[in-house]
């Protein structure tokens, strides 16, 4: 029962859940506001009776001590004080002209317990009628008496039943009033959002070539930044969806150029007459474009791999002995077939587009340890550094196109190297051609010394 409770109060609605909980705090509060506010009051009341009673006994105590007990005994300028002078005995000596002379206000027996402390009491000879009672000690010939002051609370009790009943009233029809507020001004405030969520909802991203955009709410409260991160988030939405398109055209434009040339050959192959030693050339063609088949579709499942966040079996790879550093402090944790797939498409880059020389190094920056590919080739133009990772992208004459690569070999390895926390760039190499970079964090486990390699 404990569990379905926030189940079904986390199925209604935002509005119904704030109206309620707004609600609950309010009337919380003034119930305990009443409580105080009503304690309070009879505090600051009965205080103001003890004050008078205090000074009534003080009074009468004086009197007392002179001697002379006048018949009656004063009365205060109020007129509802109750006033007796009492002895040992319980016989009244003295009392104000509104007291009993014969019966004592409260026995004497009883005021013994609470001698100069004021109390409430209910039970006295004048009834069950409320009464605020102080009782002091004085002597009268040098015999003890007992001066007893006493004051009806039928005022105090008919105000305090007025105030709470007046606050009874008042608390429902406040804590109405703020709960039929807040649900319309929730619901007035949630009226943008049901725009934005029914504007959102009508949304195809990819009805034309441009992103969508919702309609801003006006000012620059939540409200319209919720609307900016949804026109972010469609926008997110349309480019993904729009290089995905290209991927898969791109990739099916790659995959059909080897498949029709595969299949222009065996058509040839089996329409020509051949002779049978004719067959090894025609096999060994059919079989390049298979290669190149393969290496597509194994590119392809490697970035669909990486783009879905699959986890690398993580474990201490030596960069040094990958690259042929003597080095031993060049450890990175990852998975070491990705981390040479990464390589070997840098090495490959390289040697297709240099002329004599490629240069492959690592050493070790702080807490990163940097790969770098170099060759003395054409190079690439910083404007392009960026887009050659691309997926598909190959660029002009200059890095050629008719050397069997897909365009995909760079974007497999910034792929690979931000997928283990690090990244790849390209820069001008000191033998005149390009540098590939690729930099990772050194790994957690390494106890390598931890000064840079130069």
């Amino acid at each position: 029962m404990s569990g379905r409770f926030p189940f079904l109060w986390s199925r209604r609605s935002l509005r119904l859940r704030v109206t309620a909980a707004a609600t609950l705090v309010l009337a919380i509060g003034l119930v305990l506001g009443t409580i105080l506010l009503s304690t309070l009051f009879e505090h600051r009341r009965l205080a103001v009776v003890d004050a008078g009673l205090r000074s009534q006994a003080t009074t009468i105590g004086q009197i007392v001590a002179s001697g002379d007990l006048p018949s009656p005994l004063p009365t205060p300028a109020s007129g509802t004080a109750l006033a007796q002078v009492i002895d040992s005995a319980g016989t009244v000596l003295a009392s104000t002209a509104s007291a009993s002379r014969v019966l004592e206000i409260v026995p004497v027996e009883k005021l013994a317990r609470h001698l100069s402390d004021p109390f409430t009491t209910t039970s006295s000879t004048l009834g069950s009628a409320p009464l605020r009672v102080l009782a002091a000690r004085a002597t009268l010939h040098g015999v003890p008496v007992t001066i007893e002051v006493a004051a009806p609370l039928t005022d105090v009790t008919s105000t305090l039943d007025a105030l709470r009943s007046a606050l009874i009233v008042a608390v429902p029809l406040i804590v109405l009033a703020a709960a039929l507020a807040t649900w319309f001004a929730v619901g007035s405030a949630l009226q943008p959002v049901d725009r934005l969520r029914a504007a959102a909802d009508a949304v195809d991203v990819h009805a034309s070539d441009q992103a969508p955009r919702l309609e801003l709410p006006p000012g620059s409260d939540e409200l319209r930044r919720l609307g900016e991160t949804l026109n972010d988030l469609l926008a997110r939405v349309h480019a993904a969806g729009e290089q995905q398109r290209r991927f898969v055209a791109d990739a099916a434009h790659e995959l059909r150029s080897p498949i029709a040339s595969l299949r222009a050959q065996l058509d040839v192959a089996l329409t020509v007459p051949n002779r049978a030693e004719d067959w090894p050339v025609i096999a060994a063609d059919a079989l390049t474009d298979i290669d190149r088949l393969s290496r597509l579709v194994n590119d392809l499942l490697l970035l669909a791999r990486l783009d879905s966040g699959t986890r690398h079996r993580i474990e201490p790879v030596d960069v040094g002995a990958m690259v042929g550093s003597a080095a031993t402090d060049l450890f990175v944790d990852g998975d070491e077939v990705a981390l040479r797939r990464m390589l070997d498409n840098l090495v490959v880059n390289a040697r297709r587009y240099a002329k004599d020389t490629v240069d492959v190094a690592a050493h070790r920056e702080g807490t990163v340890v940097v790969i770098t590919v170099d060759d003395d080739g054409p190079g690439i133009p910083s404007s392009d550094r960026e887009r050659v990772f691309e997926r598909w992208l190959r660029l002009d004459d200059s890095r050629g196109r008719d050397d069997g690569g897909a365009g995909l070999g760079l974007a497999i390895v910034r792929s690979i190297a931000r997928s283990h926390g690090g990244d790849a760039t390209l820069e001008t190499s000191s033998l005149g051609g390009l540098r590939a970079v690729v930099r990772l964090p050194v790994s957690v486990s390494s106890s390598a010394n931890p000064t840079a390699r130069r």
